[in-house]
């Protein structure tokens, strides 16, 4: 499996990825065995291992799976500046988009969780590592296009300012979160981003 092909996978996979996402999002990386995800998904004992013979291939396979539906909906906004809208609708586009991965918080936890855990296994940071060079390189070129100077490391303040954001906004109640990323991120794309 790659973060190219997620919308390929066996019905099977795509819930024990799922599951893992939601053991993994409840319970940080130590509670992510194989035991757990065959109990999280109704499967009987033995069943993801049979997919994911490791415990890096499991954790591997997550983060493919997790990056995969982060680039898919960071390429719709790259599509949608190609097609020439301006800067006030792409900064409208934007935090459309950071908003609805609210409504994924397991996975959003679970990216996180990745995240951490990347910092200390070199494997895991390498199976990050396509997925982030994608997604920096999507905002890059819609940096290009807005006319932004520095494109390269405005692109990454961008993505590190609102992961931080998301995190923030996850540990908020429900109620307060769309408010609370919406205004802090306009803030944040506004500074790179020109808006007449």
């Amino acid at each position: 499996m790659s973060v190219t092909d997620s919308t390929e996978l066996s019905p099977r996979m795509r819930l024990i990825l799922e599951s893992a996402t939601r053991v993994v999002a409840a319970g940080g990386m130590r509670g992510l065995t194989h035991r757990a995800v065959d109990a999280e998904a109704g499967l009987p004992q033995g069943s993801t291992s049979g997919y994911l013979r490791t415990r890096l291939a499991l954790v591997t396979a997550l983060t493919e799976f997790i990056a995969a539906g982060l680039i898919d909906s960071i390429e719709e906004l790259g599509r949608q500046q190609q097609a020439g809208e301006d800067e006030v609708r792409l900064v409208e586009r934007a935090l459309d988009l950071f908003v609805s991965w609210l409504d994924e918080p397991d996975a959003w936890t679970a990216k996180a969780e990745l995240a951490q855990e990347a910092t200390r296994q070199p494997e895991i940071a390498a199976a990050m590592a396509p997925a982030r060079d994608r997604i920096d390189g999507i905002v890059r070129q819609i940096l290009v296009l807005a006319e932004v100077e520095d494109a390269d490391t405005s692109a990454q303040a961008v993505i590190a300012a609102m992961e931080g954001v998301l995190n923030s906004a996850l540990t908020r109640p429900v109620g307060e979160r769309e408010a609370y990323v919406r205004g802090v991120g306009r803030r944040i794309i506004e500074a790179f981003v020109h808006v007449d």
